[in-house]
């Protein structure tokens, strides 16, 4: 009995073995924007917009002011430790460097899609006010087709971990002098093409399956055990 008792130690033994507990790991995940498109301002020269447009032009055209938005489902995302913006440059004015503004929007994305209602102050305003998830430099000209990446700060990590399971979204304006009629960014962007959220996520503690294993192994030994105990 000795002897099977000792076996049965050590298949238990080396059955953990076999078995690692994985730490929190870093995985990166990128979710393309659910909804996109632009607000003007009311009393510029551009007449209205449609659902289904989604270009981001961001600044001044045709005499009329415009912010823009990027709406992202955050359904499967949670534990975020930093995010970044990408964006398609497409095309500006070429009148120099902007200064460009992220912010938090407090427009419900069923109503921000609503994008046939516009213009609209009250929306043009929170695109551009409020929490600020920061301020970058871009150049108004440039390869159309490079993709300009915006690393969010701690405010808008801190709003993405809040808004998880539900919609996030981030309102653009030119902090820059729009005085200047047709300055602007990201015109002609109405192709389809979507902006991503870059996310780094830590992933949960969780067993590995050679734990697994090693549990199951452990297990079979003391039934084993206990049956040669009973004869």
């Amino acid at each position: 009995m000795q002897k099977y008792y000792k076996l049965a130690i050590t298949v238990a033994v080396v059955g953990f073995g076999l078995g690692t507990l994985s730490t929190a790991q870093a995985a990166t995940l990128s979710v393309s924007a659910s909804d996109q498109g632009s607000w003007a301002a009311e009393g510029g020269f551009i007449g209205g917009n449609s659902n289904d447009n989604t270009n981001y032009i961001t600044g001044n055209i045709s005499a009329t002011d415009l912010r823009d938005y990027f709406t992202f489902n955050l359904d499967n995302v949670a534990q975020v430790s930093s995010a970044t913006l990408q964006v398609q440059r497409f095309v500006g004015s070429e009148s120099g460097v902007k200064t460009l503004g992220l912010f938090d929007v407090s427009t419900p994305n069923n109503v921000l899609s609503q994008k046939e209602n516009s213009p609209n102050d009250a929306i043009y305003n929170d695109l551009g006010s409020g929490k600020n998830y920061g301020t970058f430099n871009v150049s108004s000209s440039g390869d159309s087709n490079e993709i300009l990446n915006f690393a969010l700060n701690s405010d808008a990590i801190a709003d993405i971990n809040t808004r998880s399971g539900k919609f996030f979204s981030i309102g653009g304006a030119l902090l820059s002098n729009i005085e200047l009629s047709d300055d602007y960014l990201f015109s002609e962007s109405g192709d389809g093409t979507f902006a991503k959220l870059v996310l780094n996520v830590d992933s949960a503690t969780v067993p590995e399956p050679d734990l697994l294993g090693g549990v199951v192994v452990a297990g079979v030994a003391g039934l084993w055990l206990r049956k040669r105990k009973a004869s």
